[in-house]
């Protein structure tokens, strides 16, 4: 369990927070490029790590980021003009570039020069391959760190399928559902644990079935952590699935067959109660099929444990119809409101939990722990030696930055990030972690497999 201090400590991450400090030191995905697609098109509402700001596409193409409201009156520039190389609040006619200088003040007198003494809050954008990443820290340009090489993020857009949803609770215990390995063999399983295909995935679903209970080994790596988990398979052999646990708040998943795509996660805190679950899914050395695509972009339940993409992203026809609201277009139709559509009769007779497609068996059962859970309830046992060891390289960049400005993990080596997952099957006795650091590299025209 943790104290009331520091589970407020690593859960909350607005501005002056010490979590929200740690995740300002690096660069964060907060949309896709194609959000903002149109030069001089309507803003965007965002939120994120507490701050409510507006993103737009100036007539160059760039993408600008400020505070939601005008430092004039307040006013909403999410209502603002878009036109040359500014956002124009309507209210008086103040205009902001992508940096936050005022360009005009057109209801100020000509010789005024109280413009060139004022700036909206802005923050730096890049984008890389489709998803636009800002910078909400504090330090110059000749400071920052550089984007994280995670390889999803550089690998061409045709081998990338990148999905958002919008989650009703905190990032922690949304994060620590996606390093909970021994869920799987629960949550997400069938009631028939025999009924698998001979197909590498669908091998390692039935190690999963048939082991409970697996052994937990950590390993602390220079961006955050590697987390080992080892169930019975042949005699002679045991089933690793290996999950990189990636500062701040990555989580890169073990693939299963030699041709097979990888997935991962980005758990990007929206704020104390809400979290934005991005769900990325790419091949390392090809481009996705489009059977790939579809069994990504649309759910059937005859499907699932057959393929990497399904259920793990959010069906397209699964989303609410999208508001102004920040993140609206990333809601899912299932929700704590209508109990996640369960199928009380398919949860007697097929699966598990009853609830359709893995992403939102997580959603489910992770929000219904409320907002934050107090984790001076908890009663944690083996099973959750990851989540441990994550909490305590959590509080130990919250702590570090606040008491003695020790810089993160991971933020000043990029290239650290350039890693896979993987699930392998090994011989009794071997060293799964020698094992590991040759199978994860991603400097490699190969993905590794059982």
């Amino acid at each position: 369990m943790l104290s009331k201090e520091d589970n407020a400590l690593i859960t909350q991450v607005g501005p002056g927070t010490a979590m929200g400090a740690v995740m300002r030191e690096y660069w964060l995905p907060i949309l896709l490029s194609c959000e903002l697609q149109e030069k001089d098109g309507r803003p965007l509402r965002v939120r994120v790590l507490g701050e409510d700001l507006v993103a737009f596409r100036d007539s160059n193409g760039t993408i600008g980021l400020l505070e939601e409201h005008c430092p004039h009156r307040g006013a909403s520039l999410y209502f603002g003009r878009n036109e040359e190389c500014g956002l124009r609040c309507v209210y008086h006619g103040w205009k902001y570039d992508v940096n936050g200088n005022i360009t005009d003040m057109p209801n100020e007198p000509p010789q005024s020069t109280f413009k060139d003494r004022l700036k909206a809050i802005a923050y730096p954008c890049v984008e890389r391959n489709g998803t636009v990443w800002a910078y909400l820290g504090s330090k110059c340009a000749e400071q920052r760190p550089s984007l994280p090489d995670l390889e999803w993020n550089l690998v061409p857009q045709s081998r990338c399928y990148i999905s958002k949803r919008y989650q009703e609770c905190n990032w922690v215990q949304a994060y620590e559902g996606g390093i909970d390995s021994s869920h799987v063999s629960f949550l997400h399983s069938r009631l028939n644990s025999t009924d698998f295909t001979g197909s590498p995935r669908e091998q390692g679903m039935k190690y999963m079935a048939g082991d409970k209970f697996p052994h937990y080994e950590t390993l602390e790596t220079p961006y955050g952590m590697m987390v080992g988990a080892r169930r019975s398979a042949e005699p002679g052999f045991h089933y690793w699935r290996i999950t990189q646990c990636l500062m701040p708040f990555y989580t890169i998943l073990p693939s299963y067959g030699a041709d097979s795509p990888v997935s991962g996660h980005a758990w990007v805190p929206i704020d104390d109660h809400t979290t934005m679950v991005w769900t990325i899914t790419w091949h390392p050395t090809r481009d996705l099929t489009e059977e790939e695509l579809d069994d990504m972009r649309y759910w059937s339940p005859d499907r699932v444990g057959t393929s990497e993409g399904n259920g793990r992203h959010l069906p397209l026809d699964m989303y609410i119809q999208e508001t102004s609201n920040p993140g609206s277009r990333w809601k899912p139709k299932l929700n704590k409101g209508n109990d996640y559509l369960i199928d009380w009769e398919a949860q007697a007779t097929k699966a598990f939990s009853g609830i359709p497609t893995i992403s939102m068996q997580d959603q489910a059962v992770q929000e219904s722990m409320g907002p934050i859970y107090d984790r001076r309830k908890e009663h944690l046992g083996t099973a959750d030696m990851a989540i441990i060891r994550m909490r305590q390289l959590w509080l130990k960049a919250a702590k570090g930055l606040r008491d003695r400005q020790v810089v993160p993990v991971g933020l000043y080596a990029p290239q650290s990030y350039h890693i896979r997952s993987a699930s392998i099957r090994l011989p009794d006795g071997i060293d799964w972690a020698s094992e590991a650091t040759q199978v994860t590299s991603a400097n490699q025209d190969e993905v590794h497999f059982i």
